[in-house]
């Protein structure tokens, strides 16, 4: 079996980011992904809470990275 990827843009405080979901086979849940421009990337990772829960718990840690002006 072969990796699931779909990706798509969110905007959070104004600042458009590229978000990468990943679906493993044998695993339960995804995977979403977002490159920062310092190089940093920031993974979260949930079993069984979808797509709409991964991007508001993405969401939340990116506006909390912007808080701090990293």
């Amino acid at each position: 079996m072969v990796e699931e990827r779909w990706s798509r843009q969110i905007d959070v405080a104004g600042s458009i980011f590229d978000a990468e979901f990943v679906r493993r086979p044998f695993r339960e849940g995804i995977e979403v992904r977002v490159a920062l421009p310092d190089g940093d990337v920031i993974c979260v990772a949930e079993l069984g809470l979808g797509e709409k829960a991964l991007l508001e718990k993405l969401s939340a840690l990116l506006l909390e990275r912007l808080s701090k002006g990293s």
